[in-house]
């Protein structure tokens, strides 16, 4: 998400700024609350409740996409450590610590500020929940430097090893440890295969994956068709694991976590939708749509940034429509207002003289 788009001074690659585009509506859709991305464990008896679950369920694929993205762009680089932590590194804390003060402000303030609560806040915990994913990008760079160095020597069987490995790891185990032991058992939490089960390492690995190591013999109908229906598979199994869970725990979202499985196959329905975007996203030729793509792909760093204060300042769409749309499409419209309208703001800061550089700098 916060990476820098291009091989620096050359031409943006357009599936990722329509993956962008798709994951940061996802994101800001999952950022609903009870009110879109939760209504699969609200409503039990609706006969909506597979829709909404397979809502929730396709939301989880953002976070993936976006680490995916950051894998297909930084790990083919070359730079120094001194490059890696002032280019990188500290424009991350930067930012961090920036957006964090409004935020601090805002969901604190009842509580007294000061900047020694401010510190020991961002530092053991966040300012807002929604920035666990800077914390967790700034870990991922820095390890780049070792990355980098494996990415140069991995072939195409390493790849389906560490794919197989986190399918089996992260989704099969945890699933059957639930179906035999109702989740009371569990591995030795000392068996910790970060590569396999590290989500911002193994989708930064993967988006190196598919970006430069798949040949492109293997762009092919056949194996669009086969992802598809893997993804399908992956969704179904999640969603049955989710049902099960629910029932045997009695509710919904007012027990343990109905979303503790979202995360087991996942990466089989986000590694496709990048395959799928990078695919077929040379079709769109049209030089206007292309530029409208590449500058709205390029802000949407700064919607992840500002999306919960326009959130709530546009919480109004929700209530107003929810009464007749009912809640999930009021939901999606929500969404759709957030974005238009955090994507027309970092525009705008963008092209501003003076404030336009630092946005620029920094987002």
């Amino acid at each position: 998400m916060a990476e820098t788009t291009v091989t620096e001074k050359t031409q943006r690659l357009l599936h990722l700024d329509l993956l962008r585009l798709l994951a940061i509506c996802l994101v800001i859709f999952n950022h609903t609350g009870n009110r879109g991305y939760m209504l699969f464990a609200e409503c039990l008896d609706s006969p909506l409740h597979l829709l909404y679950m397979v809502f929730s369920i396709v939301c989880k694929i953002a976070v993936p996409l976006f680490f995916m993205i950051s894998g297909a762009l930084l790990l083919p680089k070359e730079e120094s450590l001194k490059q890696l932590f002032s280019k990188r590194i500290l424009r991350m804390v930067i930012v961090l610590v920036l957006i964090s003060v409004p935020y601090y402000i805002w969901l604190k303030r009842a509580n007294g500020l000061s900047p020694g609560s401010f510190f020991t806040y961002i530092y053991s915990s966040s300012a807002s929940t929604s920035l666990w994913y800077l914390y967790s990008y700034l870990a991922l760079l820095l390890m780049l430097p070792f990355l980098r160095k494996m990415v140069r020597s991995m072939q195409h069987k390493d790849y389906l090893y560490l794919f197989i490995g986190h399918i089996v790891l992260a989704g099969v185990l945890p699933c059957l440890e639930y179906c035999l032991w109702n989740g009371e058992i569990t591995v030795h939490e000392s068996f910790s295969p970060f590569l396999f089960t590290g989500q911002n390492v193994f989708y930064a690995l993967m988006g190196y994956w598919l970006e430069h190591s798949m040949s492109e013999k293997t762009q092919t109908r056949k194996n669009i068709r086969l992802g598809i229906g893997f993804s399908a598979a992956a969704i179904l199994a999640t969603g049955l694991i989710t049902s099960w869970y629910i029932s045997v725990i009695g509710g919904g979202s007012g027990n343990s976590d109905p979303e503790r499985f979202f995360q087991c196959f996942i990466s089989v329905p986000a590694m496709t939708v990048y395959y799928l975007m990078k695919c077929t996203s040379s079709k769109i030729t049209h030089p206007k749509i292309r530029n409208w793509i590449t500058e709205t792909g390029g802000a949407v760093f700064g919607v992840y940034l500002i999306e919960k204060f326009i959130r709530a300042l546009t919480d109004s769409v929700f209530v107003f429509c929810a009464p007749v749309t009912g809640s999930l499409i009021a939901s999606l419209l929500w969404t759709l207002t957030v974005l238009c309208a955090g994507l027309l703001i970092v525009l705008v800061l963008k092209h501003l003289p003076f404030v336009g550089r630092i946005v620029k700098k920094f987002i």
